[in-house]
């Protein structure tokens, strides 16, 4: 408190105070102003700190930082107003600021009980756990008899991995907690005993742990919980018998549950595969509702006995109309036996049907026509599976055929069209499937995520607005909900259409999506010591940190590094804001009329978002005061984004984030290798080339990165005696003999029937020697692609056309007319001279 005021004006600053903890900033205001309009206190700089911060709220941020910087400079040994500089410091996301001025805030007032909250709140929001463990240490020594300094000071032991001292907080703790053990529904103290036990099991103290948990069941609320935590305790300290029994009643309660199932075998220790599917049987007649158990038998099964759970299963699944058969029993068709299994009976299935309406000849119930159906649609499936576009489309057009206004075939029908390459047809029959059920928003958003494939990208807006908010842009409405997959898709469309700008500010919406959801967490450090949700707590604590590990982030960041890197080795285009490919193929007319309608759209997207501005504006005329914490952050800026001068810098940043958190991820290194060999740095060049070889050996772009790596070492001297030695060793383990024609002869036999492999290491030989590029490129259009997937046939074709082995366009022909024998339905191996408009497909 200010304690150099008088009486006065002291209970003024109280009431400051009270006016920020409820919200009432202007009424806090107006007694701001009372004080400082006193000639003796206009300079008072508590006065001053709680009146910025209260401008603060009110959105007024420069005044803000303007009123607080002064009432520091008029009283720097205040605590207050260091506390208050970095409050505005954190409504800004400046933790590292904020710390330092909380840091700066103690040294003045040690023992202050909410500045030392704040704090541990920005270290563990930060990530500084030494810092957040010193700081709830000295919480809990200022207040020993609350329950959250206790557990605050648990948690942050917990984390940095002490484990005993954790559990010595804890068990101290809980004998301050005894008197409420009897209560029959003391939640928040059962969730503490669950607490404990998770911290047991991560020390592998599994006996503590057991005895524990079993001496404390009267007290768990949770049940499930604490059999599923009994019967892993069990089974990894050996006692089957006991697993068996806790494993048996977590099936009663849910027999669905395949893992419980898996479990339960496991600690049976049957002797043969036979005693396994025996188990399995035993549940499926206890419960004969419940599919998990055959299901699981059907994956242990072989031979007769497969035959036999094959039988009761899929009758029974195709009886009752299950559409996503296919998707369940998708594992099963890896092993070539069972998917022979599975096709006849099927097939089996097919005719009898269609001769008797019966699964078998010798079967006496007569099955519904939905069942017939049924059979269709899963043989439309397998053949896709299988790659057999004739025999996939034959089924399901009988299906449509057979009941017209069944969604689902249109929308599997859509489907094998996409995995055939026909993106176009593919949105047809999508489009057919969402108009069948207008109401049915999975539908909409499946169509509108084929039109983008497509490049619909207006069309895809469109069909979005169906289900976003009335009166505001569907594409801003999608991201402010935060919808990654039409940010991840409008990304990849316009990369295909060489547009940079938006490409980048998509992938960058993306980025700042999941650091908002990091920032997200920052309410949930003080609501879970308080509500007790401890281990969703540490669960939450853990995912966050490697939440960019997500698919939707790879997806974008791979999109990011690609135009990076295409925008550092054209820079011309960074200027010109487009790819110039596009536009050498079509002539000045056409090129005029699309200049044409990208004005005329840019023009209705403005004027339809002024409209939403002025309805926006009309609504607030009256006035509310909006959430004055609310940190409005500026739209990204794609233009800006791709006129950087330092674009590899930029990528970086999406890099660290791949090569960090999703190691696995195929393309993480490959864009890493090319990154490194762009900034000549050799070991992170190494390293790349390691980590793929380790992760993902199998990669054809390292046949063509470790050629170019190696000739830069034996071009680029290292000056350094140490890393010269590390990299030469390495080199040689990697290229045996230092003999790198001898390294490609060798991968060439190991991968001669692999066209994108071959297609590398054909690169590989004419990086080292150009004169081989003819040669090279006659091996590639003459390769036999009878045993070659759509997705090699389309690599090989983008390599091709970024001008790799110098093909000149009647030989990307050549190539694209040999594809299309292959994969005549596929749109990616259309001739250039193809221009049908994509608008035109709906229409």
């Amino acid at each position: 408190m200010a304690k150099d005021l008088p009486p006065r004006e002291n209970a003024l600053f109280k009431r400051i105070i009270k006016c920020y903890e409820n919200k009432q900033y202007k009424t806090g205001l107006k007694h701001a102003r009372q004080i400082l309009s006193n000639t003796k206190f206009h300079e008072h700089g508590e006065t001053l700190a709680m009146m910025g911060l209260t401008l603060n709220c009110l959105g007024r941020k420069e005044e803000a930082y303007d009123n607080v910087k002064r009432g520091l400079r008029n009283n720097l040994q205040s605590h207050v107003c260091w506390h208050v500089f970095g409050l505005l410091q954190r409504s800004d996301k400046k933790y590292e600021e904020a710390i330092k001025c909380y840091r700066n805030a103690l040294r003045w007032d040690k023992d202050n009980l909410q500045i030392l909250r704040d704090l541990s709140l920005l270290q563990i929001q930060t990530r500084d756990l030494d810092g957040y463990k010193m700081t709830r240490h000295q919480l809990l020594m200022l207040r020993a008899n609350q329950r959250a300094g206790w557990i605050g000071y648990a948690i942050s032991l917990h984390i940095l991995g002490e484990y005993e001292n954790a559990l010595n907080v804890l068990a101290t703790f809980r004998k301050t907690q005894e008197v409420n053990k009897g209560k029959p529904t003391d939640y928040e103290y059962s969730e503490l005993l669950l607490y404990e036990a998770n911290i047991m099991i991560e020390a592998g103290k599994y006996k503590e742990a057991l005895t524990h948990i079993a001496h404390h069941q009267d007290s768990i609320m949770d049940v499930q919980s604490w059999l599923e935590i009994m019967g892993d305790l069990h089974y990894r300290l050996g006692h089957y018998e006991d697993s068996v029994d806790i494993y048996e009643r977590l099936i009663h309660r849910n027999p669905e549950n395949s893992e419980y199932i898996e479990y339960y075998i496991r600690a049976h220790q049957p002797q043969s595969l036979d005693e396994q599917i025996d188990l399995c049987e035993k549940f499926h007649n206890l419960y004969p509702k419940a599919d998990a158990p055959l299901l699981f038998a059907l994956k242990l099964s072989t031979g007769k006995r497969f035959q036999q759970v094959l039988d009761r299963y899929f009758q029974r699944q195709l009886r009752k109309g299950v559409t996503p058969l296919f998707n369940i029993t998708k594992h099963l068709l890896k092993d070539k036996n069972k998917m022979a299994a599975i096709e006849n009976t099927v097939l089996g299935y097919y005719k009898c049907l269609e001769d008797s309406k019966k699964f078998t000849p010798d079967s006496d119930d007569t099955e519904f026509p939905t069942s017939y159906l049924h059979v269709m649609i899963y043989l439309a499936q397998l053949y896709d599976y299988k790659s057999n576009l004739k025999l996939a489309l034959h089924y399901i057009d009988r299906a449509i055929m057979h009941t017209p206004t069944y969604i689902d075939p249109y929308t599997i029908k859509s489907k094998i069209y996409k995995h055939a390459g026909n993106l176009s047809e593919a949105v047809t029959w999508m489009d057919k499937a969402r108009t069948l059920d207008l109401a049915d928003r999975y539908l909409n958003s499946k169509c509108a995520k084929y039109m983008l494939h497509a490049g619909m990208l207006d069309k895809a807006e469109e069909t979005c607005s169906f289900f976003t908010r009335e009166g505001q842009p569907a594409v801003d409405n999608l991201n402010e909900m935060q919808c990654m997959w039409f940010l991840t898709e409008s990304a990849n469309a316009y990369f295909n259409k060489q547009d940079w700008a938006n490409t980048l500010k998509k992938c960058h919406e993306v980025e700042k999506h999941f650091v908002d959801i990091v920032e997200d967490q920052f309410d949930f450090h003080p609501y879970s010591m308080r509500k007790m949700t401890l281990r969703a707590y540490i669960g939450l604590l853990r995912l966050e940190d490697k939440i960019r590990g997500q698919n939707f982030y790879n997806k974008a960041a791979e999109l990011a590094l690609k135009t990076y890197i295409h925008l550092y080795d054209k820079p011309n285009e960074a200027i010109n804001g487009h790819g110039d490919g596009e536009k050498d193929q079509i002539s000045e007319k056409e090129r005029k009329k699309m200049e044409s309608k990208k004005r005329k759209a840019a023009a209705k997207k403005k004027q339809k978002q002024e409209s939403v501005t002025a309805k926006t504006d009309q609504k607030n005329k009256g006035g509310t005061v909006q959430n004055e914490n609310e940190n409005i952050c500026p739209p990204v800026n794609g233009e800006e984004l791709m006129k950087t001068e330092k674009p590899l810098d930029d990528a970086i940043v999406f890099l660290d984030h791949l090569r960090n958190l999703s190691p696995n991820y195929a393309p993480t290194h490959s864009y890493a290798f090319q990154i490194y060999y762009r900034k000549h740095k050799i070991l992170l060049m190494l390293q790349s080339i390691k980590r793929s070889l380790h992760h993902h050996p199998g990669d054809p772009n390292f046949l063509f990165y470790i050629p170019q790596f190696y000739t830069f070492v034996k071009t680029h001297p290292v000056d350094n005696v140490i890393v010269r030695e590390l990299v030469k060793q390495e080199l040689d383990n990697i290229v045996p003999n230092d003999n790198i024609e001898q390294w490609i002869v060798c991968q060439e036999h190991q991968y001669s029937h692999s066209l994108p492999h071959m297609f590398m290491l054909g690169c590989a030989r004419v990086f080292l020697k150009p004169s081989l590029a003819e040669s090279e490129l006659n091996k590639i259009l003459n390769f036999d692609l009878s045993n070659t997937d759509l997705k090699s046939c389309t690599f090989v074709l983008e390599h091709l056309k970024s001008g790799m082995l110098n093909p000149s366009p009647p030989d990307i022909q050549t190539f694209i007319a040999c594809s299309r024998e292959m994969f005549p339905q596929s749109t990616a191996l259309s001739p250039p001279q193809d221009t049908t408009s994509h608008d035109d497909v709906i229409r």
